[in-house]
């Protein structure tokens, strides 16, 4: 299920956060959260050998912010008098708990902003077939961890790297076992990029001052259509719960710049 959220100030000011913002609406959302479910998510989640999962991801915020300069020279994105951004899961209770809680409890924090929840959407799942073209409306990411000379290596594959289809692969088969306790027989997921460009579609994002490096873009997806489906819902690629690997469906007539 996926959900629309738009969140308005409830002081008389702008709703102001720093560019690297993931950081603060994983805040939110785990704020709004009950704390039960919260404390589950959080500590626990969906175990998978000896990977924990959320199956839940979150988009970028849609409008666009004005970027503005601090007293110390650090930048800091203007979103206006609201912020509004999608969030999906798979799992009905947990897109549920967020949208009950919002209501009810009216009054949060984002980063140093008082918000209330003005409206909430619930989205109509689009129709998946076994070739698509998605938008990514959070950077995709996927990497692999190494040790080399006693030190953690964090290695991001690249879209035109061999790994980057098959790690994702892998980690899509993961989620549908959890969710559906199964792989779909004919489950096989292939990513290529469509309309894209290193340079152009390279983003680097800080989350708790960690760098991680993501791709916007249009990508082709080739697969079961069960298997595509829980990455609507969970996310694509890695890290989806802090805020990376959300998409939707792309169609050629839509404008070029929806491409960056």
């Amino acid at each position: 299920m996926r959900i629309k959220l738009v969140y308005e100030s409830l002081e008389d000011k702008d709703i102001i956060l720093p560019c690297h913002y993931n950081y603060y609406l994983q805040t939110l959302i785990y704020n709004t959260f009950s704390s039960h479910i919260a404390k589950w998510l959080h500590d626990e989640g969906f175990l998978f050998g000896k990977r924990r999962f959320k199956l839940f991801t979150f988009s970028r915020i849609l409008e666009k912010g004005k970027i503005i300069f601090k007293n110390n020279g650090t930048k800091y994105l203007n979103f206006g008098r609201k912020i509004t951004f999608y969030f999906s899961s798979p799992i009905d209770d947990i897109v549920g708990n967020l949208g009950e809680r919002a209501f009810r409890e009216r009054e949060f924090s984002v980063y140093k902003n008082k918000v209330y929840i003005s409206q909430l959407e619930i989205l109509l799942p689009p129709k998946i077939e076994e070739k698509i073209y998605i938008k990514m409306l959070s950077p995709l990411t996927i990497y692999s961890t190494f040790i080399k000379n006693g030190s953690k290596i964090i290695h991001f594959y690249r879209p035109n790297e061999k790994e980057f289809s098959r790690l994702i692969e892998e980690n899509a088969k993961k989620k549908s076992q959890i969710f559906y306790k199964e792989i779909p027989k004919e489950g096989y997921l292939n990513i290529r990029p469509y309309k894209f460009s290193l340079e152009k579609n390279r983003k680097i994002v800080l989350f708790k001052n960690t760098p991680i490096e993501g791709w916007t873009g249009i990508f082709e997806l080739l697969g079961d259509p069960k298997l595509i489906r829980i990455t609507y819902e969970a996310g694509l690629g890695s890290k989806n719960s802090e805020g990376f690997g959300m998409w939707e469906i792309w169609r050629e007539k839509e404008d070029e710049k929806d491409a960056e």
